[in-house]
């Protein structure tokens, strides 16, 4: 059978895609999720075949495993469906890939970060004005949250910093798109919620108690910005229907989608709570972050 025309390669693709995503474990749907008791149940929800007879952490591997595979070869059979993809479809997978492999360091970091973002400056019309907007945002979130684990595990210098951020000019500049947001907290002080109430996004901050110590605390703020960044492509999926973006939406929900299992499947191994599970994966409790 040969393959559908543009047209209606994009229509099926938005539909199929639509009844995935709509099966999926975000949103409300993720209490399904986090509230399996044991590994066995957890593969029983995930995946159609019986589960195999292997020791516990053993089982929580399989599980990570086969719901990576199943959501790339998901997300390759929509792929297929076009003759001519268009490139920022197949760079989304390769940062996938980068960001789980072995290879950590900044200046990796860097170089696959700008990839991405060259290839949505390179796209026309409505998908390159949703796609910048929505990747603007990430790689801000990402400068922050880079400024904020540097300054408080390894206590860099604001220059030190600086050096290790995303730019989209070559110059390092305080009003640069990408690293303005993160430039300007720089100077705060990290044990000072005075500093960060009226931060532009202090509804992401660790909570705050009068009386008690406080600092600033990254992995609270990477969580919350996880959770506020899937909801922000669930929005773009259904903006702009049979799109490029709804299509590298579709790409990035059910990629939080697996960092979830992925937390579940290691908190049952450990014995985790399903609530600290759900804190840890940034299915936060609906008072936690403004605008739920």
């Amino acid at each position: 059978m040969g393959r559908l025309d543009r047209s209606a390669a994009s229509s099926f693709v938005y539909a199929k895609a639509s009844g995935l995503l709509s099966k999926a474990f975000v949103g409300a749907n993720a209490s399904r999720l986090f509230s399996v008791q044991s590994l066995r149940e957890l593969y029983t929800l995930l995946f159609d075949d019986e589960v195999p007879s292997v020791p516990e952490v053993l089982l929580s591997k399989e599980i990570e495993v086969k719901a990576a595979e199943n959501f790339i070869n998901l997300y390759k059979s929509l792929l297929n469906e076009f003759d001519r993809p268009s490139p920022i479809l197949s760079e989304i997978l390769s940062f996938y890939e980068y960001e789980n492999s072995e290879v950590a360091d900044s200046e990796s970091d860097r170089a696959r970060i700008m990839s991405l973002w060259n290839a949505v400056s390179s796209l026309k019309g409505s998908d390159r004005e949703n796609l910048e907007q929505l990747y603007k945002m990430e790689i801000s979130f990402k400068n922050i949250l880079w400024v904020l684990r540097l300054k408080v595990y390894y206590h860099f210098s604001n220059d030190e910093i600086l050096e290790h951020l995303v730019y989209a000019g070559e110059k390092h500049e305080k009003d640069d798109i990408l690293a303005r947001e993160a430039i300007a907290i720089l100077g705060k002080d990290i044990s000072s919620y005075d500093d960060w109430k009226g931060w532009r996004y202090s509804q992401f901050l660790n909570p705050h108690e009068d009386g008690v110590v406080w600092e600033i605390d990254p992995c609270w703020i990477e969580r919350s910005l996880k959770n506020y960044l899937a909801k922000s492509y669930k929005h773009f999926f259904h903006k702009d229907p049979m799109s490029i973006t709804s299509l590298v939406s579709w790409f990035r929900i059910k990629q939080y989608e697996l960092d979830c299992i992925r937390t579940v499947a290691e908190a049952l191994r450990l014995g985790v709570e399903s609530e600290k599970a759900m804190e840890v994966a940034g299915v936060l409790p609906r008072s936690s972050v403004e605008g739920e």
